[in-house]
């Protein structure tokens, strides 16, 4: 067994690990996301993410660029690094300390980048940061796979519970 904390890594040290994982042939999968409050849908997001690939990391997005509105995130992320790094389904965690996944796409180079199928009508709007997550999976060798999803989120929990707060 791994300790979490050696689950967390830095993008150069992953991209090491990707290639060495990659030469033995295996399928590398990329998840990307805030993970303010882990919860069933980000645990199913994983787990779909395991079937289509032999390895999964996930880049939690950096405090800095979290755009969930006043008071987000709740947890810092070296929090949510932790308890995303804790889950079984999760081979290793990074930190994005970028406005989208991209710089770690290009970096790391995995085979895989997930999305729920919540996000398909999102391809509808040609503005939208899919496209460009499309296009610089493409230009590495890769794609980008949508998987079932369970539509729950952290957003909504929070405000179930009352905890939103002003910053």
């Amino acid at each position: 067994m791994r300790f979490t904390t050696e689950k967390i890594k830095t993008p150069d040290e992953l991209a090491r690990i990707v290639r060495a994982l990659q030469a033995e042939g295996l399928t590398i999968v990329h998840c990307h996301g805030v993970f303010d409050l882990v919860h069933l849908g980000h645990v199913n997001y994983f787990e779909e993410a395991k079937k289509r690939g032999d390895f999964v990391y996930v880049g939690v997005i950096a405090d800095a660029y979290v755009r969930k509105g006043p008071g987000r995130p709740w947890f810092s992320e070296i929090q949510r690094l932790t308890w995303v790094a804790a889950l079984e389904s999760v081979d290793y965690v990074v930190l994005n300390e970028e406005e989208g996944p991209w710089s770690l796409m290009r970096t790391i180079r995995p085979n895989l980048y997930t999305k729920g199928e919540d996000h398909l009508p999102m391809l509808a709007d040609p503005s939208h940061g899919i496209h460009e997550d499309i296009r610089v999976m493409e230009s590495i060798g890769g794609r980008v796979i949508f998987t079932p999803s369970l539509l729950i989120h952290s957003s909504d929990l929070f405000r179930s519970l009352g905890l939103e707060r002003d910053r």
